[in-house]
């Protein structure tokens, strides 16, 4: 796909429920045109109440309600209803149909993949598919393996990693610039964006924190400890002798391949379902499977669930896994993950019950999406603050405008701030004598209203 496909996009998404609504409103702040193809009345009348876009009730798998809601002038066609089969049927149909339109289809079952690991087959002719259920399960890794247990993101181009954590009032940092603070807590790490009274912003360095902030940080992965330290994050580095993991899900099997096997030793795996716990007993016979139903208060004790080291629920019921996330907390567990699959709403629930962190599967499959739509030299994108900000991870290729350009020399109109580097083995934050070199892994922090700019400056990666 080119990378500048995104400035004159139009899109067609199919399904206007949680996914698509949320992809939509990235797409509409850019100024794209967006039309929602759907079977529900009430989901197309809902879309177009929220959001600036067309709606035309019908099936995704219906040509002619596939011209009525323009494919054949669409730029990208993306599929994300609940039906694995309406999103593989329609991408189908538009490439075969409309064989310009690049298409992108979110994909569940184990039964469309090629193997176990989730690495999906070329099915149809469709451009590009994403799981999420991995997408949800590599979020849940990187978690775990950051050992931060907050919203953390991983780059793993440029070997950096973002977090996000409040100003307290008896902390360092209130009160503060951010040059008095790089003062202070010299290394490499930096504050890429700051969420205050409701206005998100990347900060400068006379920007001052308050008590009450919500800060971004992007940090050296080699140096995250001392950053947790710096920033007040305690415990990131006891060890996780015993990990309860509720919900023999496809994300839980995901999350299981990914994790390094001398991990499973210390898993317990805990399924209601008989037959389950057998499937997932033959597939990894190194964890231990518990039967048994998590909401069982006798079950708690007998097993001594809440002396954990960690304790992650991913059933398929959002209230079920905050409860007893939260309930895993109380009874002493270390920290606690919990997934939301369905009601976003319950991330802020989650975390005034002191869970320490909650994956959302429609942020991971939506944030998959846009990197997909951002073009071929993102190698990486995560968004923050409810996705006000974007972090990318980008290459600088042989076309790059900028190419041996100092940053000092360079006018970025306060659009774009880029926060680290990686060339070869060496990582750093760029000061204004840095210049970008062919191959370079730049990560790029820019609010979401200003993504054109930051495409026109970077979006140009070829020769």
């Amino acid at each position: 796909m080119a990378g500048n496909i995104i400035r004159t996009m139009n899109v067609v998404i199919f399904g206007a429920g949680r996914r698509g609504l949320r992809l939509a409103r990235h797409l509409i702040e850019e100024e794209k045109s967006v039309t929602f193809l759907d079977n529900s009345p009430a989901r197309c009348a809902l879309a177009q109440s929220k959001l600036d876009c067309m709606a035309v009730t019908g099936s995704a798998t219906d040509i002619e309600k596939l011209d009525e809601c323009g494919c054949e002038n669409a730029d990208i066609a993306v599929a994300v209803t609940d039906s694995d089969e309406v999103n593989l049927v329609s991408c189908g149909i538009v490439t075969s149909r409309y064989p310009r339109v690049k298409t992108i289809a979110t994909i569940r079952s184990l039964t469309y993949l090629s193997d176990s690991t989730g690495k999906p087959f070329s099915l149809l002719g469709i451009d590009h598919i994403v799981n999420p259920e991995q997408e949800a399960a590599s979020r849940i890794q990187d978690i775990i393996v950051s050992g931060l247990f907050s919203d953390i993101s991983y780059f793993p181009g440029a070997h950096y990693i973002v977090f996000t954590t409040s100003v307290n009032k008896d902390g360092m940092f209130a009160g503060k610039s951010l040059i008095d603070i790089k003062k202070e807590l010299p290394g490499r790490y930096l504050i890429a964006g700051v969420s205050h009274k409701g206005k998100t912003f990347t900060p400068s360095g006379t920007t001052v924190l308050y008590e009450g902030d919500e800060i971004a940080v992007i940090c050296d992965d080699d140096e995250r400890e001392d950053v947790y330290s710096h920033f007040g994050i305690a415990n990131t580095t006891f060890s996780l002798k015993r990990i309860i993991l509720v919900g023999a899900t496809r994300i839980c099997r995901y999350l299981l391949m990914k994790l390094p096997a001398k991990m499973h030793r210390h898993i317990t795996l805990v399924e209601k379902d008989e037959n389950i716990c057998r499937e997932f007993s033959d597939i990894f016979p190194d964890i231990l499977i518990l039967n048994g139903a998590i909401t069982d208060e006798n079950f708690w004790d007998e097993e001594n669930i809440g002396g954990s080291d960690l304790f992650v629920a991913m059933t398929e019921n959002d209230e079920l896994n905050v409860i007893v996330s939260s309930y895993a907390k109380k009874q002493g567990t270390k920290r606690s993950i919990c997934l939301i699959k369905t009601n976003n709403n319950y991330i802020a629930l989650a975390r005034a019950m002191g869970i320490d962190a909650a994956v959302s599967t429609t942020e991971s499959t939506v944030d998959a999406i846009m990197k997909i739509l951002r073009g071929d030299n993102v190698r990486t994108l995560h968004s923050i603050f409810d996705g006000r900000i974007e972090i990318y991870e980008f290459v600088i290729k042989p076309g790059f405008l900028h190419l041996n350009k100092c940053l000092k020399d360079i006018n970025f109109k306060k659009a774009a701030v880029i926060a680290g580097v990686s060339r070869g083995d060496d990582n750093f934050i760029p000061d204004g004598n840095y210049s970008f070199r062919e191959g370079d892994t730049v990560l790029v922090v820019s609010l979401h209203e200003d993504y054109d700019y930051v495409q026109e400056l970077f979006g140009q990666g070829d020769a």
